[in-house]
């Protein structure tokens, strides 16, 4: 029954996302399209660092997406009352800019990346935030996104800082 809660949080979490919705224009990074192949793989993060993120290792979701994604890789993991995700994207930090369903942009600085934090849907009070960071490959995001019966107030954007630090390191120039 966990798994299945499970399961439906990882939905609701994609479709708040947006994952399933198209973003216009060319993937690409210095000019040249990215594929699939070339994205940073976030799923060989080390346990060391999902331990001291504090996520449950057991709970490792390699599917994200339920179905294959061209433009995504990632996994996601349970942490106390919701979820992180790391994943990689070909997708440019300007078409992210663009897309409708993210809003609420701030630039970030976390260690010593430089990152774009922003929410994700339009619930109020938000429940999904997102830092992108800039990579040689593809665009590299660390996602926190409450379970769907959260009562925390705890702003997502919060929780996604308290996670990201622990993530940079893994995260290729």
């Amino acid at each position: 029954m966990r798994l299945v809660g499970f399961a439906a949080g990882v939905c609701a979490v994609l479709a708040l996302a947006g994952c399933s919705k198209a973003v216009d224009g060319q993937p690409e990074a210095s000019g040249a399209p990215l594929t699939k192949e070339q994205l940073f793989d976030p799923c060989t993060v080390s346990d060391s660092v999902l331990r001291a993120a504090g996520l449950d290792l057991a709970s490792k979701d390699s599917n994200l997406f339920s179905v294959p994604r061209a433009e995504w890789k990632g996994c996601g993991w349970r942490a106390d009352g919701y979820f992180v995700s790391f994943m990689s994207t070909v997708y440019t930090t300007e078409e992210i800019r663009s897309n409708e369903r993210y809003h609420g942009f701030k630039d970030v600085t976390v260690m010593d990346r430089n990152g774009l934090q922003f929410y994700i849907g339009n619930e109020t009070p938000p429940v999904e935030c997102e830092i992108a960071f800039d990579t040689t490959q593809g665009r590299a995001l660390v996602n926190a996104s409450k379970f769907v019966d959260s009562k925390s107030t705890t702003d997502p954007c919060a929780l996604a800082a308290n996670a990201a630090p622990h993530f940079v390191g893994s995260i290729p120039r």
